[in-house]
């Protein structure tokens, strides 16, 4: 489809963009790189470290509007509206775990390096995780008591 005007044709791709910036400009520019780039090429952000990982991730994740957004596909029609991102959920996570798993292919000694630290940080979680755990035992046993101690003192009031 192409947009006839006196002077000028619109190429349909182009409209496509075009309305996109028009109805959805804080989501444009992300909508339109995954549109283009059905694969999210990882390498020329390697030589970031592991450091640039939770950024892409984020990018992504901000960028899932793009799937739930409509744009009008045609400007004489305006009662028909299409997805900007015709993607399923399960597609998009999927182009979302390809995109990490290209990132940490990409830099294995590093990975490796930061392992030690990664298995740190998990060995501190759970030893916090036990550490509430715990203490919640212990308030529990702490209520048990209480209840015994008032079911005691409701059956002697009960005898008098």
């Amino acid at each position: 489809i192409c947009i006839e005007d006196d002077e000028e044709t619109i190429p349909r791709d182009i409209f496509l963009y075009l309305q996109l910036n028009k109805e959805h400009p804080q989501y444009a520019a992300r909508c339109k790189i995954l549109m283009t780039h059905r694969h999210l090429d990882m390498t020329p952000f390697l030589h970031w470290g592991l450091k640039y990982l939770p950024l892409a991730v984020a990018w992504i994740e901000r960028a899932k509007p793009c799937t739930t957004l409509t744009i009008y596909e045609d400007a004489y029609d305006l009662d028909e509206r299409r997805l900007v991102l015709e993607e399923s959920d399960n597609s998009f996570e999927s182009r979302e775990l390809t995109a990490m798993f290209e990132f940490i292919r990409g830099m294995p000694m590093e990975v490796m390096k930061r392992r030690k630290e990664l298995i740190v940080a998990a060995y501190d979680d759970n030893d916090e995780i036990a550490r509430i755990d715990e203490r919640y035992r212990e308030a529990l046993e702490q209520r048990d008591r209480k209840i015994e101690q008032l079911e005691k003192e409701i059956m002697m009031l009960r005898g008098l």
